[in-house]
């Protein structure tokens, strides 16, 4: 201690008690000051994330068919292979056409045998049809020779009563009338009898448009033996071999379109209400992991189902705890941008998506 000290005692003890003042002053400003930050960043994440939604439950997909033969029967060829990348028409599989074809060529034969039949009864409808003209042109000549009959007899008829015509000239003018009319009544008999022995052509009609139908389907089984892809695709689930008996309706394999790659995010009920179709979104895709890609809600989701709601009987009582309340999730499809590289696009891959909303 110096001799300034010693002789001060007090003023030590005062500078002392400052220092130490000043210390605890700056220390509860800077632990305040960092309270306040952390605040404020709470606060701007918070402002961030509701107007930048983010679920990290995604999953990858794409649009997926399932390929089933339209015939059945043998593997002929198939060149191609599990998970293999094939292009818009390309062969995926021929079933064996040795059946087909004899299908095909019994279908044109029996067509065929249709066809002429169809001819035959044409030809003779036609014969029939000209014995009903020959038969009507009968009835208008009986019916003329009626009519000349009939005025003969009416003007011969009152001569009589004058004796300018005798009884038998009366007699045979009646009986010519009554011949004619008798004439008149078999040519009708025989235009009833030609007009009902005419055939119908609807059935042999009906016959030959079965039979076309029938060679129709049979082109077309045959065409079913062929089966090309409708679509860019990735092969999946291929468990067949050449050689092998495949049903008619039975799926074979799947195809996946490269084309149409999306993400499916289930956000929560209370993220939903600032999206729209259109937002752009920030995606991270694990297989590429660090590395952040572009695409856009595609649609949002207008209803969902909790498990425990599906084929139930009984009244269902939603599952709770007594102190949350869990939100519903609805599901979010997000299209992929063009630009994002295909090695690392896998059906089921998770996935996070941060929609901005900009709101």
């Amino acid at each position: 201690m110096t001799t300034e000290e010693q002789k001060n005692p007090t003023g030590l003890a005062e500078n002392l008690e400052d220092r130490h003042s000043s210390k605890a002053i700056l220390g509860a400003v800077i632990g305040w000051g960092f309270v306040i930050l952390a605040i404020i960043a709470a606060g701007v994440v918070y402002r961030w994330e509701s107007r930048n939604p983010r679920c990290n439950n995604g999953v990858l997909m794409a649009d997926m068919i399932g390929i089933a033969p339209r015939v059945s029967g043998p593997i002929k060829e198939l060149p191609i292979k599990d998970n293999q990348l094939v292009h818009k028409g390309d062969l995926l599989y021929e079933i064996n056409t040795a059946p087909y074809e004899i299908a095909v060529q019994s279908a044109a034969a029996n067509l065929a045998m249709t066809e002429g039949a169809l001819t035959n009864a044409q030809l003779q409808i036609n014969a029939q049809q000209d014995q009903v003209q020959e038969a009507q042109a009968s009835l208008q000549q009986a019916q003329a020779s009626y009519a000349t009959a009939k005025d003969s007899y009416d003007r011969i008829a009152p001569l009589l009563a004058k004796h300018f015509a005798s009884a038998q000239d009366v007699t045979d003018a009646k009986n010519s009338m009554n011949s004619a009319l008798a004439g008149v009544s078999a040519a009708q008999a025989k235009l009833l009898s030609a007009q009902s022995s005419v055939l119908s052509i609807a059935e042999a009609q009906a016959k030959r448009d079965s039979a076309a139908a029938s060679l129709a389907q049979a082109q077309l089984n045959l065409k079913y033996c062929t089966v090309k892809a409708p679509f860019d695709a990735l092969i999946s689930q291929m468990t067949i071999s050449r050689g092998a008996y495949v049903a008619q309706g039975q799926q074979v394999f799947t195809l996946i379109d490269i084309h149409s790659w999306w993400v499916c995010e289930p956000y929560r009920e209370g993220q939903l209400h600032r999206m729209k179709v259109g937002d752009p979104v920030t995606l991270e895709i694990k297989t590429a992991p660090g590395k952040f890609f572009n695409g856009t809600v595609e649609s949002i989701g207008w209803g969902a189902t909790p498990q425990a709601l599906q084929n139930s009987i009984l009244p269902v009582i939603p599952q709770a705890l007594d102190w949350v309340q869990l939100e519903q999730r609805f599901p979010v499809r997000i299209k992929l941008a063009d630009d994002v590289p295909s090695e690392i696009l896998r059906v089921g891959t998770t996935s996070a998506a941060t929609v901005h909303t900009g709101r």
